[in-house]
């Protein structure tokens, strides 16, 4: 039996080593890092494309002891965007390294996030004890894109035109519909000045941009994936809004190809963290339930 003194000594050896928070290199990508000190299996939040780290706050407020780390990919959050469209192999190749500086983890991944975080189950299962998709990404019989350097040049060129200050401002106005419009809390919530500032950000606009230009050759670039690595089993809840009957169909799909769960949200829009950051922690704690350390 402890005393006092060893169970704190215990408690404290059990606590998971993070990476400093701020700017760090994983993958051969500066990327942005939020930690948690907490102890037990670590838990990796991914946002989608345009969803920073502090969309997670309210998630992370609800697991105040669990060891977490919140990623921003390049553009979001101080770190510069590399002026190129991200490959798949690319987020893999960060996430990966991500996975191996904390230790397997349960990942839970937002909207195009999914596609990375199934890509990296799939080829390092020994990475990820647990996954939760919200909303994830679906594409079942991608096209092989075609060349997409005319949204490079795109976005290159709005990473010029937002330097201009009367311009910046446009970037926060257009996140404010999108959130609006993929969340419950709508435009009436007063907008922190951290949201401002961040989508005035042109590295930030320019992510976006090169992003959503890369999704289709992500998409496409998964589906090899899919067929080079056969699905390891992992314990795996496919989270869905209440966005319509095909959107949930779709998603079904999904889960029964990586024999998950589904969750239907029936109450939440596309930003699952936002309306219901209740759910979201309790599939956490679900999924590692009694074989996990924690407290």
């Amino acid at each position: 039996m402890l005393d006092g003194d060893d169970k704190s000594d215990a408690v404290t050896e059990a606590r998971t080593v993070l990476p400093a928070d701020g700017l760090v290199t994983l993958g051969g990508r500066c990327v942005h890092v939020v930690t948690q000190p907490g102890t037990g299996t670590p838990v990796v939040l991914l946002g989608g494309c345009a969803v920073p780290s502090f969309d997670w706050d309210e998630v992370a407020d609800l697991l105040p002891d669990r060891a977490l780390v919140r990623l921003d990919r390049p553009g979001l959050l101080g770190s510069p965007w590399p002026a190129e469209l991200p490959r798949l192999a690319a987020e893999v190749a960060t996430l990966a390294a991500l996975l191996e500086s904390v230790g397997p983890a349960v990942v839970v991944a937002h909207s195009m996030a999914g596609l990375h975080a199934e890509a990296v189950t799939r080829q390092r299962p020994d990475l990820v004890v647990g996954l939760v998709l919200l909303d994830g990404s679906v594409e079942f019989t991608p096209r092989k894109p075609r060349p997409r350097r005319r949204w490079l040049w795109i976005a290159q060129a709005e990473d010029a035109a937002m330097r201009v200050p009367p311009l910046s401002l446009a970037g926060s106005f257009v996140q404010r519909l999108l959130f609006a419009a993929q969340s419950h809390r709508g435009m009436t919530e007063p907008v922190p000045p951290r949201v401002t500032q961040t989508f005035r950000d042109p590295d930030t606009i320019a992510s976006v941009l090169a992003e959503q230009a890369a999704y289709a050759e992500q998409a496409w670039d998964l589906a090899q994936v899919r067929d080079r690595f056969v699905w390891p089993g992992i314990p795996t809840i496919v989270m869905t809004a209440g966005s319509g009957k095909r959107w949930v169909a779709k998603q079904g799909r999904l889960a029964d190809l990586l024999s998950a769960r589904q969750v239907v949200v029936a109450d939440s829009r596309h930003l699952i963290m936002i309306d219901r950051p209740d759910v979201v922690a309790e599939a956490v704690d679900g999924l590692l339930g009694g074989n996990d350390d924690h407290g």
